[in-house]
């Protein structure tokens, strides 16, 4: 106990790592390891940011507004990133397709050409340089005379939709109001807790200084805000549930054992269980999910129930019961009711889902410790005690001994047993199984308000789902994505995407550089082409044109991406080139504003692969929900050997019937109220399974005893037991959180009917004896 304390004081308690995101709990469905790696890098990066539009009514405003919010949260230390203004001008930005415009073309461009249709460019040169259009354009006329660079630059696809370069900010104007684009990066994961802790009261402290006094509005989005409500919802649930199962259970066994020292050293026992627990999980995982702590609670349904178990053997002797006594008659039980539960927890340890060996862990830990506790200490920490036991239990005990004595199985009642088992199939017809993540995250309705509404300003938005290109070359990447742009563009065509963001836009590949240097030197640069034409009208002198036509014969350097990469002009976009990945190399190129998931579902293009977050999620809860479906069933085998071989081959089914017949109504009465059934409803039928031979087990063992007060005395143990699960759990269903609250809805009910299904196996076995 001392090294596991000074362990939990040295290594855990200064750094407790608790991890929220619930993706965290799932494997990675790796088809190329190195790859996946990138991409998770990638998704990381951009799980780190969050975007800002901080408006006003007039321009300079929101300008100034958004500088201060931009230093208030430089000045924090929290963030590893805040970008407001661009960090160079323009002509250092597209100073790179200065020095290469003579291998740069727009699409529109190079067909133009190609067909022949000078004239119409040239007009389209005119008319930018006598309207106020014109004035508007990146590069000047005089770098520019014909505008190739410009249309070359419009053709490049932002991924910030209605968002405009005003000046050195990126801003959006709706409605008369004017909106200034900020976006920041964490300096870790956002699902971390000590990241949360640094970086949501900086954004706070600055929305309070901008927003004081002023008609300002500041919207925001991102995961960050979205992680933080959730880790401070879990934790004040957890808080408010805790405090209220701890109130229950201690009024409930004060009522019925009628001492503080029974509370005493079951609140020790839970309480060193659970360190126990939590320190072996980071110990060995680093962190510890929430969902492991959700399940940990189990430990008060379970570590709970060994001592209620030992403490309730009172009632069968009062007068003469002894620690030792109660050692004797139920230290047998209390540990085959604890190596049933092992096997179902070794079994899931062993499945490779991080989530589930976590909770394996945990649990296993935690019961170990609770048993051993509880066979050791009580023994000798014990009191017979010198007040006569309260009442109440012995009552209760009776009670619901003389109801199931008394009962009759009639006809009747069987008749209404067998309607309402018809009515389960029925129910069990209709359930509805749900398996996509999205369902089992829930964000506070303020923050999917904020979310809807940068969308709305933006006009766009980056998807979580994007195309991954992949080549044995640089180059090689680049015209494949050139060919998944041309895809693109018809999607956009067609309405089902509004827009993508691709390197290849920022940096053709070298083949249609080529082609656009020989379009440019056959149909701009020769001698009486488009070039003479569009100078001369504009009252340029031959001297000037001769120079620009020699400044495009002497370059022969076409843009190279290394070059690209290095240059400003690559600040916003360089993030999507994953570089070589193993023996590939690979970039990414990502979605905004998709309308028609199948649309892009059905490109299929070779080496570039759809990224779909969600759905290859969604697929892998499927897959292990079909998984823990088949381990359940294997478990409920391997279990009632373990029976059949201490209680023989006609008792252990009975000790079964119980958890199975309350997961099939359990699962029955999803289907009628339209509860789904997802991956954690069996991680929760799985707790109801090892509780429901833990009562089989103790309603045995008081049935077999010779003395004629262990069966009442063993009612009342399983009872407090399912009152004590039902308090641990039962409030679960009141969480926001849905898996959570699945897992809640699920022990609520099966507990409930798992405790009166054993009862009633309890009857007739003894009527069968």
């Amino acid at each position: 106990m001392l090294a596991v304390i000074a362990a939990f004081a040295l290594q855990v308690l200064p750094k407790p790592r608790v991890e929220t995101d619930i993706l965290a709990l799932l494997p990675a469905a790796q088809q190329d390891a190195a790859m996946d790696d990138a991409l998770d890098a990638f998704s990381a990066r951009l799980a780190r940011k969050q975007l800002f539009l901080i408006g006003a009514p007039e321009a300079e405003v929101a300008k100034n507004s958004a500088r201060a919010f931009a230093e208030l949260l430089r000045a924090s230390k929290a963030f590893a990133r805040v970008d407001l203004e661009l960090t160079a001008d323009a002509q250092q930005r597209f100073g790179v397709y200065l020095q290469h415009r003579a291998y740069l073309l727009s699409k529109d461009d190079v067909e133009a050409l190609r067909a022949g249709k000078t004239d119409a460019l040239a007009q389209q040169a005119l008319r930018s340089a006598f309207t106020p259009a014109g004035l508007m354009q990146p590069i000047t006329l005089t770098q520019d005379p014909l505008g190739v660079i410009n249309r070359f630059l419009q053709s490049q696809r932002l991924s910030l939709g209605n968002a405009q370069l005003d000046g050195a900010v990126l801003t959006v104007t709706h409605d008369g109001w004017t909106f200034v684009l900020l976006t920041v990066e964490c300096d870790g994961s956002p699902f971390a807790s000590s990241v949360q802790e640094r970086v949501m009261p900086a954004i706070e402290s600055a929305k309070r200084a901008v927003l004081a006094d002023k008609n300002v509005t500041i919207y925001s989005s991102g995961t960050m805000q979205h992680a933080a409500a959730a880790t401070e919802r879990a934790v004040a649930e957890i808080s408010t549930f805790g405090s209220i199962e701890l109130l229950g259970v201690i009024v409930l066994l004060w009522s019925v054992l009628g001492a503080l020292r029974p509370l005493a050293l079951a609140s020790m026992t839970l309480a060193f269980a659970t360190l126990t627990a939590f320190t072996a999980v980071h110990t060995l995982f680093g962190t510890v999910h929430i969902l492991a702590l959700v399940f940990g609670s189990s430990l008060i349904g379970g570590v709970i129930d060994y001592s209620i178990h030992f403490f309730a053997d009172r009632f069968r002797d009062p007068g003469k019961w002894t620690p030792a006594d109660a050692l004797r008659h139920v230290g047998g039980a209390i540990l085959l009711g604890l190596i049933t539960t092992l096997i179902g927890y070794v079994v899931l340890a062993l499945v490779p889902f991080p989530g589930l060996t976590q909770i394996a862990v945990f649990c296993a830990v935690g019961l170990a410790t609770g048993c051993g506790c509880v066979l050791c200490w009580y023994p000798v920490l014990a009191q017979p005690g010198k007040k006569p036991l309260p009442r109440f239990g012995a009552r209760v005990g009776a009670a619901i001994d003389n109801f199931m004595t008394a009962w009759r199985w009639t006809r009747a009642r069987i008749a209404l047993a067998l309607i309402g088992g018809v009515v389960i199939l029925f129910g069990l017809t209709r359930a509805h199984i749900q398996d996509d993540i999205r369902a089992l995250q829930e964000s506070p309705p303020y923050l999917v308000q904020q979310e809807i509404r940068v969308r709305e300003l933006l006009g766009s938005g980056v998807e979580t789902r994007f195309f991954l290109v992949s080549g044995k070359s640089e180059q090689a990447v680049l015209e494949t994505e050139q060919r998944l742009a041309a895809k693109l563009d018809a999607l956009i065509a067609e309405g089902a995407v509004t827009s993508y963001q691709a390197i290849s836009n920022n940096v053709p590949p070298l083949s249609q550089q080529q082609v656009a240097h020989a379009l440019l030197a056959e149909r701009v640069y020769a001698q009486q082409g488009l070039l003479d034409r569009v100078m001369k009208s504009l009252g340029f002198p031959s001297e000037a044109i001769e120079k620009r036509r020699n400044e495009f014969l002497s370059s022969s350097a076409p843009l190279q991406l290394d070059t690209w990469l290095q240059s400003p002009a690559a600040e916003g976009s360089k993030h999507l080139w994953l570089d070589k990945v193993g023996d590939r190399y690979a970039t990414v190129v990502t979605l905004g504003g998709i309308r028609d998931v199948q649309a892009i579902t059905d490109v299929r293009i070779e080496d570039v692969r759809l990224i779909d977050r969600v759905a290859s999620t969604s697929d892998i809860l499927t897959q292990y929900r079909r998984v823990m479906s088949m381990l359940l069933a294997l478990i409920y085998v391997v279990a009632g050997i373990v029976l059949a071989i201490r209680f023989g081959w006609r008792d252990a089914p009975r000790m079964l019937l119980p958890s199975a017949l309350a997961t099939a109504t359990t699962l029955g009465l999803f289907g009628w109220f339209g509860v789904p059934i997802n991956l954690f409803t069996l991680l929760a039928l799985w707790l109801v399974l090892g509780l429901g031979i833990d009562y089989g087990i103790f309603l045995r063992h008081g049935q077999a005893a010779k003395d004629r007060a262990s069966r009442p005395t063993a009612i009342l143990s399983v009872t407090l037991s399912a009152c004590t699960t039902l308090l641990a759990f039962g409030l679960l269903a009141f969480s926001a959180t849905p898996f959570i609250r699945s897992i809640g809805l699920t022990l609520l009910c099966a507990i409930m009917l798992s405790w009166i299904f054993v009862l009633f196996s309890c009857l007739t076995t003894s009527r069968h004896e």
